[in-house]
């Protein structure tokens, strides 16, 4: 066997084992899942603070985006927030992105960031795949994952793609399992869909996440950021019953528990 794949293989295998590991317990890390729109300073000191200040080391995922990202001026724009380590991870190249090396600085990080755009352009190209694997080791072993717009969107295994009032039903990365995530919630008007999707997938808890806001996500248990509201839509088929609430800054509120299923 060549070199380089044992190497791929070893890899592979290894981050399968943090997964592993990561899905057995509670996972150490954050996720900060963002609704879109102009973000206060408040939500990206919290996530400079968790990623663990000036030395953490970042990496940028754009590949949301319909354009090819401007690396020099992504890298710039962080190291503004503080950020002296940066670097930008992007491919449109599926064959590429599935191969062990090309997560290599995942591997590496302190705390990813995940921009917006289009939700299925990161799963076209990384859902299931190394990236996605790294992504869930790096919670697993503490780091932090933020992400707005399409970077909130992709953080639910059961991706709202497209589509308003009924919601194309898409695969994203299992970072945050048992529920499904909207974004530019009220301001795009998205109530219906995400209820329509919770139609579709009642075990899931909704949360539709307003611009300018965000959830900061641990463990079970996330507390809300911003400027406006996050709203947790929750269904039940037997009886049948629909609860809602919403929520401001400072607030909390519990995940369902995806492993006691």
């Amino acid at each position: 066997m060549q070199p380089y794949r044992l190497l791929g293989i070893v890899l592979a295998l290894a981050s399968l084992v943090l997964t592993s590991a990561a899905r057995g317990n509670s996972p150490s890390g954050t996720l900060l899942i963002c609704g879109g729109g102009k973000l206060p300073p408040v939500i990206y000191h919290k996530f400079h603070e968790l990623a663990g200040g000036d030395d953490a080391r970042l990496v940028v995922i754009p590949t949301a985006g319909e354009k090819e990202p401007d690396v020099e001026s992504i890298v710039e724009a962080w190291r503004g927030r503080g950020f002296v380590s940066v670097q930008v991870l992007h491919t449109r190249d599926r064959e590429l992105a599935d191969t062990p090396e090309f997560a290599e600085s995942l591997r590496q990080a302190d705390a990813v960031w995940i921009s917006g755009g289009q939700q299925s352009r990161l799963a076209k190209v990384y859902a299931g795949g190394p990236v996605e694997r790294e992504l869930q080791a790096l919670v697993g072993r503490g780091g932090v994952i933020g992400g707005t717009s399409a970077g909130a969107a992709i953080q639910s295994r059961v991706m709202i793609a497209s589509g308003n009032p009924d919601p194309k039903i898409s695969t994203g990365f299992d970072l945050a399992p048992g529920v499904v995530i909207d974004q530019h919630f009220l301001v795009r008007n998205r109530v219906n869909r995400l209820l329509t999707a919770l139609s579709q997938h009642p075990d899931k808890l909704g949360v539709g996440i307003d611009e300018g806001t965000a959830i900061e996500v641990h463990g079970n248990t996330a507390t809300v950021l911003g400027e406006s509201f996050a709203i947790v839509a929750k269904r039940s088929i037997d009886p049948p019953a629909l609860s809602m609430e919403s929520l401001s800054a400072g607030e909390k509120f519990e995940l369902m528990d995806a492993s006691a299923k």
